[in-house]
């Protein structure tokens, strides 16, 4: 059998099938030759082969296909389109295309569809926000063209449809780092301003204390100024800590007074239908934490209560003593800890949320409502610093989050002097800080205790100061936040000629920088106390090590 093309006496062509058959009669040989026209068969043959393709590549099409007719109703959708929308393919014939666009979004899609139907475009492409079957929502992005047929008039629209809800959310994640990283930038400098001020504020208190008797009335008053400095600079660091702007500085502090110092600012977050009820434990252990990690991981866990009752209740938070079991079985030894403890009575969460409530990014809650439940943060912070979370929940109940921390001694009390110790030796302070009431308060306080003082309101006036001064210089107190020649570059410019240096940088939200020669800087963070100042001084100058790496310094540059 055989097929071939030929053109009839008309012009016209058509598909010809030959067979050949042979027979015989008598003693001859024959050949029975049929030509048969399938022309149309052969068409019909390629109209269902073309059929059978086009509706395999229909449904298997990851990307979602609608058809429907010139007035928006559903002809025809592929697997993707029913996926995404969640409803079968016979229960999207007949609906219109609209009712699954969001209605903030419909009259903006109906603009457009009358305009592709009226021939004014071709096509269009539109992102929305889709809803189908119950729970089911995301976004999308449509693209409608106008199908024609031969007489060129409009016969019905495809509408191509990708899911873009991912891309959505990372886009809604982006843009919060940004409006972050601009906050950060913001607070960073109004925290350099904001402790320069306190600084001063509190060097010239220490001052003040200096100057009067212990005990007295104006002693008493002096302690209170001194006091709401501190205050005022912990305010900074909480700020700080929101930005990311601050770095982690574990210290020895009570829970207790993380949560009371706390609890105004948690209120006005939490709103007037949910109360916010404590139960501190009197006489609490301490622990070593970062202050701006613990409220961190207490925010966390409120806020995250607050979303589990959405008509409002009461948040219960405690403390108390407790244990930690150790991760080794061989170690039977309990740690001694003190809990955070925060309850609700929401709704509870399903065993499915509890297997999935630290994974990075998983959420419960609905658009707009956040990007996730905040626990993976929680949870990493109390592991890096040895401690452990419990979780007790029962739906319809509330949830109990129970933080275990280790305990630790608590620190020594600073003991109220009212005079500054001397310095031993006499050494020669090299200090550069523009701002002037810094600058004069700790040049009194230097000088009051036998240091002699050479001050510096810049880069360039230090670096003259240092070249110009005969003598030996001990220390360069340097301010790394100065307009124009940064204080780092200052000091690196001073310790090529003076190798031996040892260097105190004083910042409000701690730079990296390195001191000349690589070793890691050494910070003081504004404010300061007068008191702590001079004790950071005594470290850094009595250091065998600082003034091992100065001799490295010396050697290097010989």
């Amino acid at each position: 059998m055989c097929q071939f093309v030929r053109k009839r006496g008309d012009g016209t062509t058509i598909r010809i099938e030959s067979t050949c058959a042979p027979f015989q009669v008598g003693e001859r040989e024959f050949q029975l030759v049929t030509v048969r026209d399938v022309t149309v068969r052969e068409r019909r043959r390629m109209v269902r082969d073309g059929h059978r393709r086009f509706r395999v590549i229909f449904d298997g099409a990851p990307m979602g296909i609608i058809q429907c007719d010139l007035q928006g109703s559903v002809l025809e959708s592929n697997p993707a389109v029913e996926r995404m929308l969640g409803y079968a393919r016979a229960d999207l014939r007949g609906k219109n295309v609209h009712e699954f666009i969001h209605p903030e979004a419909v009259a903006d899609g109906a603009r457009l569809f009358e305009e592709l139907v009226e021939g004014k475009r071709e096509s269009y492409e539109l992102e929305a926000r889709y809803i189908g079957q119950p729970s089911v929502s995301g976004w999308v992005r449509l693209t409608v063209s106008l199908v024609r047929g031969v007489d060129g008039r409009p016969q019905f629209a495809i509408g191509m449809t990708e899911e873009i809800t991912e891309r959505k959310r990372a886009e809604q994640r982006l843009r919060e780092a940004q409006k972050m990283e601009v906050v950060g930038r913001l607070v960073s400098g109004v925290a350099h301003d904001f402790n320069n001020l306190l600084t001063g504020i509190m060097l010239y208190c220490d001052l003040l204390r200096a100057g009067l008797e212990r005990g007295s009335r104006l002693m008493h008053h002096a302690e209170e100024i001194r006091m709401a400095g501190e205050q005022g600079g912990a305010l900074i660091q909480q700020l700080l800590a929101v930005s990311r702007q601050q770095t982690v500085e574990p210290r020895i502090l009570s829970l207790n007074d993380i949560i009371l110092n706390t609890r105004n600012l948690l209120s006005r977050l939490l709103g007037e239908k949910y109360e916010l009820a404590t139960q501190l434990k009197r006489d609490l252990g301490n622990v070593r934490m970062d202050p701006a990690q613990v409220q961190q991981v207490l925010f966390n866990l409120v806020l995250n209560a607050r979303d589990a009752m959405p008509q409002g209740g009461t948040i219960q938070v405690e403390t108390g003593h407790g244990e930690i079991e150790p991760e080794e079985a061989a170690d039977k030894k309990e740690i001694p800890a003190v809990f955070l403890l925060v309850k609700d009575n929401g709704c509870g969460m399903s065993a499915e949320t509890r297997a999935h409530l630290f994974e990075p990014f998983f959420t419960t809650k609905t658009n707009g409502r956040g990007t996730g439940l905040g626990l993976a943060t929680a949870d990493n912070i109390v592991s890096r610093n040895e401690g452990a979370i419990q979780v007790e929940r029962q739906p319809g109940q509330g949830t109990t989050f129970t933080v275990f921390l280790p305990q630790v001694m608590p620190p020594e009390r600073e003991t109220m002097t009212s005079r500054y110790s001397p310095s031993p030796a006499g050494e020669t302070i090299l200090l550069m800080e523009d701002n002037q009431a810094i600058r004069e308060a700790a040049q009194r306080i230097l000088t009051e205790c036998g240091y002699k003082v050479i001050e510096a309101s810049s880069g360039p006036e230090a670096i003259a100061a240092a070249h110009g001064h005969a003598g030996k210089i001990d220390l360069v107190l340097a301010d790394i936040d100065m307009p124009g020649m940064r204080g780092n570059e200052a000091v690196r410019q001073m310790c090529s000629k003076r190798p031996q240096l040892k260097v105190l940088y004083m910042s409000g939200v701690e730079p990296e920088v390195r001191v000349p020669g690589s070793e890691p800087a050494v910070f003081f963070k504004k404010p300061f106390t007068g008191c702590a100042l001079l004790e950071k001084l005594r470290e850094i100058l009595e250091s065998k090590e600082s003034t091992k790496k100065s001799e490295k310094r010396k050697r290097e540059k010989s």
